[in-house]
């Protein structure tokens, strides 16, 4: 790998962090410009553009005769994201008119607002909602060339959707509180995630708090003065989880052709990190306000959300990229190197030869299995020479570390 593909590499890791960052301004029960947050959407994806690797074509291959006919998964696509899709269409038959649904949308978004509610008013789950209009109208008129990003945004808007809009939607016509209110107290699941964790914590660095109850956290500033903060749903960090969940769902769909136990702990991970991270923020808050007054406090909540969520996420998803050896192409490329090297060293008599009678092939060095020669079983099922696989981290097929004693 050249020192220009790692500056690529990274540079797209930054974009994707800015469009993370960007999304979660747009989206979130934010006190910053959400104006800001579409700019950093747009630098995001400019980045990641520019610093996209290409991907060269495979050298086409000699057609195979099929014993039997394309099984409904085989039609619908090798990975998650296309048979998700594939599913959601009807088998590709709503495709076509996915732009159509997304004028629905848009027109719903709009007209519930002019026409039914008291005012023209656009809360998180509206501008959710405008992202699944605007994703769903451009789907189809993005090139095949960047097919796995459009997948990857219309499977993150739409688990988006479901994760995010559609409970707090249910939520809102069963509770009389404004979802985008901040004042929605004596909530036992708040209190217990976020109110008594950002309590213990702070506690440990010396803030004594006169009372706790009711999702309000009151205790003395610096003056002596008594600092009373609310802790709202704007502040239980549930939109940046909804957004975490979706990206990686996302991600896994349109990389992966299965969950595993491995994607399973890293979502689990993630989450756990995300509520930490939550934890960390909202005591920071309470500790500026505790040591330098109620004006600071204000200036603190409003900011430094959006740089412990960048915070977190990067270091999530390089301990992610690494933990499932995305970032380790270089060596799965050397090996390849080594093996096509020690292919055109053989005669091209024994090539065709050992072509003729082929049932399986190893798929990285593409020469044919025996039981003579020792192999090795990823456990998604896929076979390989055993030296083949020595020279390979991680199963091409299925990401999954491969483990030869």
């Amino acid at each position: 790998m050249t020192d220009m593909d790692k500056i690529k590499r990274y540079g797209f890791f930054i974009g994707l962090i800015i469009l993370f960052g960007g999304l979660n301004l747009a989206i979130l029960l934010s006190h910053l410009s959400r104006y800001f947050g579409f700019i950093m959407i747009v630098i995001g994806l400019s980045i990641m553009l520019m610093t996209r690797e290409k991907k060269t074509p495979e050298p086409e291959r000699e057609p195979v005769a099929r014993k039997r006919p394309l099984s409904k998964r085989e039609k619908a696509g090798d990975n998650l994201g296309e048979r998700f899709i594939h599913l959601i269409t009807f088998n590709g038959i709503l495709k076509p008119y996915l732009p159509l649904f997304g004028i629905l949308v848009l027109a719903g978004i709009i007209g519930f607002n002019l026409f039914i509610a008291s005012e023209f008013y656009l809360g998180s789950n509206d501008y959710v909602a405008l992202l699944l209009g605007g994703v769903l109208i451009a789907y189809n008129f993005i090139p095949a060339t960047y097919k796995v990003e459009r997948e990857f945004a219309l499977i993150f808007i739409i688990f988006l959707f479901m994760i995010l809009v559609i409970p707090t939607t249910i939520y809102g016509l069963a509770s009389p509180m404004d979802p985008d209110s901040p004042t929605v107290t004596n909530n036992s699941a708040t209190r217990i995630l976020l109110t008594s964790p950002t309590a213990g914590l702070s506690s440990v660095f010396g803030v004594d708090f006169i009372d706790i109850g009711n999702n309000i956290l009151i205790f003395h500033g610096p003056e002596g003065e008594t600092i009373n903060l609310l802790i709202g749903m704007s502040c239980t960090g549930l939109y940046s989880v909804a957004i975490f969940v979706s990206a990686f769902i996302a991600f896994i769909f349109v990389e992966y052709n299965k969950f595993d136990k491995k994607t399973l702990w890293l979502l689990s991970l993630g989450i756990l990190f995300a509520w930490f991270a939550n934890i960390i923020r909202m005591s920071i808050i309470v500790l500026v306000g505790k040591y330098y007054g109620s004006a600071p406090m204000e200036w603190t909540h409003n900011n430094i959300g959006e740089i412990i969520f960048i915070i977190w996420v990067s270091i999530f998803w390089l301990i992610m990229f690494k933990y499932l050896g995305l970032w380790d192409d270089i060596s799965r490329t050397g090996s390849r190197d080594k093996i096509n090297a020690k292919r055109s060293a053989v005669p091209a008599s024994t090539k065709s030869e050992s072509r003729k009678p082929i049932s399986r092939q190893c798929q990285i060095c593409d020469t044919s299995l025996s039981h003579t020669i020792p192999s090795y079983r990823c456990g998604c099922g896929k076979i390989y020479h055993r030296e083949c696989a020595r020279d390979i981290k991680n199963c091409p097929e299925c990401h999954r570390e491969v483990d030869i004693d």
